[in-house]
C-alpha cells in the first residue's frame, strides 16, 4: 500500500464482514450473527481508532478543508456508528429469546439498512476528502510511514 486512499479497501473488508453478519441473521442463526457482528465492530473499532489517533489530526492540522470535509463530521459519523452498532446487539440479544422472531428480525435488518447507508455516506466522505488531501499533502515517504502504523489487514470469516 504506498497511497492513503488504499485505505479504502479495508471498508470493503468491513462491508464483507457487516453482509456475512447479516447473512447469519436470515438464516436464524442469531447466536452466530452476533459473535460476527462483534467480530465486525472490533475491526471497526481499530480501523476507526487509525483514522482518529494517526489520519485525522493530520488533515485537520495540514489540509485545506473544503465545505462538506470537516474533520467533526466524520467523528461524529464515528460515534453513531458505534451507538447504532450497539443497539443492534441489543436487538440480536432479543432475538435469540424470541419464539416469532419474524417481526423484530425485519425491524432490525430495515435499521441495518439505515446503518449502511450511513456508512456508504461516510465512506464517501472519506473518499472523496480525507484520503484525498491527505495524499495529496504528503510525501511518499510520510505516506510510508503513516500507513506502517495502520492496521491494513482484518481477518474475515467466509460463512
Amino acid at each position: 500500500m504506498k497511497n492513503i486512499i488504499e485505505l479504502l479497501d479495508l471498508h470493503s473488508d468491513l462491508e464483507s464482514m457487516f453482509l456475512t453478519h447479516q447473512r447469519a441473521l436470515l438464516r436464524f442463526e442469531f447466536p452466530k450473527a452476533l459473535e460476527l457482528l462483534n467480530d465486525y465492530e472490533r475491526c471497526l473499532l481499530v480501523h476507526m481508532q487509525d483514522e482518529e489517533n494517526i489520519l485525522i489530526p493530520i488533515y485537520e492540522q495540514q489540509a485545506v478543508v473544503e465545505r462538506g470535509g470537516n474533520a467533526r463530521l466524520l467523528l461524529d459519523d464515528h460515534k453513531r456508528m458505534c451507538s447504532i452498532l450497539e443497539l443492534f446487539k441489543e436487538q440480536i440479544e432479543l432475538l435469540t429469546t424470541d419464539d416469532e422472531p419474524d417481526t423484530r428480525l425485519l425491524m432490525l435488518l430495515d435499521r441495518e439498512a439505515f446503518y449502511k447507508r450511513l456508512c456508504t455516506h461516510h465512506d464517501m466522505r472519506e473518499q472523496q476528502y480525507l484520503y484525498p488531501k491527505l495524499d495529496a499533502i504528503l510525501s511518499d515517504e510520510e505516506k510510508a510511514a503513516l500507513l506502517g502504523r495502520i492496521t491494513t489487514d482484518f481477518e474475515i470469516e467466509a460463512t
